[in-house]
């Protein structure tokens, strides 16, 4: 079996080359992507699994000729069986087509958040020896290769034969998908999975691997499944797409929505009652604007068990930067109700599970506050307590309406520049730089970065993107990396003074003043979207790299008059936040 070799581990990175070195002896070969993974696959089963039955897939003489996947197999043979599926399969997605790839999304799940989440599954109870269990976006079998083992290990504890396991376990494991490449790789994984029994009995399960479009064709199987496992493609979908979906997710669909939220509902429907389901997803869910109707639905039709969120953004899928969440869920009978409440962990890239709490899922298509950390939960259950929203201080919410690689108005580095050719207008430009945190913004006649223009002619100072309202800026795009995901700053009177007012560039967003005395002046709420505690609540309602509007006129700030008050007697902001959410006692 593979594993067994002495070779120290490659990075990732170190696997890729290899992979892209694949791609190269293919395109020698004048291969496919499809038969250079089959040429694989078959040379590595001939060295592993030399008994099984050949492959499906396509096989090139010529190509397995190739020193390239001489290498590669042997790689292969030094990883767990699970880790070489993936790494196989991330083949095939890294080498297709760009085109074909983005539009199936083929990005597959890491071993250890697979088997992580597997694990979840069994301390909710799942059987894997007496369930059924489906995954209607297969891939690689990222899912239905671990599913297969932990079956076979119960099932072998419970006195199952060879021959009687094989069929168990052929008539109780599903999984479909649109790229029949995938499919042909993941019937051969689990055959892989399987060979002692298959070598054993002779007995060769049709394991029911299909190639379909999830989305139109499980009609006949909705409420009947025991457990969903999926990690769904996940996109924006145009509007030729999603036109005949909509009768089929009237229920969920609001705005351009994303198809993983499709799938999620898909996954819940499959459910019989009581059944569960485990989904890798984006975290964009927990709050995006346009997932409300999703968490709607999943509050009527199911009770969330868990909610597992992985630390590492960076390396967990290949080629992509992206927040995960791993989600556990039951089936119930529907029915409204105002909230529920669930478990809530931190995940690492390793898939170890470290709980940090419950909290409070609310069911009106607002955001869910997840804690990112045990110290979180107190935070949230003292902010969850405070009514009062950037609408309370005074304030409402713009998003920069300059998008500089688009619009075609003159645009000139320096205010000198505009003068010179007499421009109609020269408005200022501020740009997402511009922002340092807990800082006054004061834009200069002249751009501090060379090459980058600084003034705009909009033919109209009384545009109507022209900011002429006190106001905090914040950067619009952040991470969780970064120390702060609000990066805040006051703009100075001085922009007004000077210029009448500026536009923002669309990575700006603009706190900008409805009255003429808002509850704090922009330097001080700068101040208090720069505190810590305020930080760390918008982390947990946030599940984007964006600040949106959405989000931030969601964000639970404290009281008005109890920040006054609190703010008093030589208190710091941070002091002042603290006490005003109650997280201290004035003593």
């Amino acid at each position: 079996m593979s594993g067994d070799g002495l070779m120290a581990p490659l990075s990732k990175q170190a696997i890729k080359r290899r992979i892209r070195a694949l791609g190269s002896a293919a395109d020698r070969c004048g291969s496919d992507v499809p038969t250079l993974v089959g040429t694989v696959l078959r040379m590595w089963c001939k060295a592993e699994f030399p008994k099984l039955p050949k492959p499906s897939l396509p096989f090139s003489k010529a190509l397995a000729t190739e020193a390239e996947l001489s290498a590669f197999v042997a790689l292969l043979a030094q990883m767990s069986f699970l880790d070489a599926t993936y790494w196989l399969s991330s083949a095939y997605a890294i080498l297709a087509d760009a085109g074909h790839r983005k539009q199936l999304a083929m990005f597959f799940t890491p071993t250890s958040l697979a088997e992580g989440l597997l694990d979840d599954l069994a301390a909710q109870g799942v059987d894997f020896g007496g369930q059924s269990f489906m995954d209607p976006a297969c891939g690689g079998a990222a899912f239905l290769a671990p599913i297969a083992l932990r079956m076979r290990t119960s099932l072998t504890m419970r006195g199952h034969t060879p021959l009687k396991l094989l069929k168990h376990i052929e008539k109780r494991l599903y999984g479909f998908d649109l790229d029949k490449t995938l499919c042909a790789l993941s019937k051969h994984f689990l055959c892989m999975a399987l060979h002692k029994e298959i070598l054993e009995t002779g007995y060769v399960p049709s394991f029911m691997v299909y190639s379909a479009d999830s989305l139109t064709h499980l009609e006949p199987v909705l409420g009947t499944a025991d457990v969903v496992v999926c990690n769904p493609p996940y996109r924006k979908m145009t509007a030729e797409e999603l036109e005949p979906l909509r009768a089929i997710y009237t229920d969920v669909i609001e705005a351009q929505p994303n198809l993983y939220a499709l799938f999620i509902t898909l996954c819940v429907r499959l459910l019989r009652i009581g059944g569960h389901a485990a989904l890798v997803t984006p975290t964009s869910y927990l709050s995006g604007q346009y997932f409300g109707r999703l968490r709607k639905f999943l509050l009527r039709n199911t009770d969330v068990k868990h909610i597992g969120m992985v630390s590492d953004r960076q390396g967990v899928f290949i080629d992509v930067e992206q927040e995960t969440a791993l989600t556990v869920l039951c089936r119930r009978v529907e029915e409204d109700r105002t909230h529920i409440r669930a478990n809530v962990s931190v995940v690492s890239a390793t898939g170890q599970y470290t709980n940090v709490g419950e909290c409070r899922l609310p069911n009106a298509g607002a955001v869910w506050p997840i804690p990112r950390s045990i110290e979180d939960v107190a935070l949230l259950r003292r902010a969850a307590l405070s009514q009062s929203r950037l609408s309370d201080y005074g304030y409402r919410v713009r998003i920069g309406a300059y998008v500089w690689n688009r619009d075609k108005r003159p645009k000139f580095e320096s205010l000198q520049d505009a003068r010179r050719v007499k421009a109609h207008t020269a408005m200022p430009l501020m740009w997402s730089r511009d922002i340092v945190p807990g800082g006054i913004v004061r834009l200069e006649d002249t751009s501090s970065f060379d090459g980058e223009h600084r003034f705009v002619d909009l033919g109209d100072r009384k545009h109507p993107s022209v900011v002429t309202s006190p106001c905090v800026v914040l950067q619009r795009v952040t991470s969780n990396d970064q120390p702060r995901r609000l990066v805040a700053a006051a703009v100075s009177p001085g922009v007004f003074d000077s210029y009448g007012g500026f536009i923002g560039e669309n990575h700006v967003v603009i706190l900008e003043a409805v009255s003429d005395k808002p509850e704090l002046p922009p330097t001080k709420l700068a101040k208090l979207l720069s505190a810590q505690a305020v930080d760390r609540h918008f982390r947990c309602i946030s599940g984007a790299t964006n600040v949106s509007a959405f989000e931030l006129n969601q964000l639970a700030l404290p009281d008005p008059k109890a920040l006054k008050e609190a703010a008093t007697s030589g208190r710091s902001m941070e002091e002042a936040v603290n006490l005003a959410y109650g997280l201290v006692s004035e003593n």
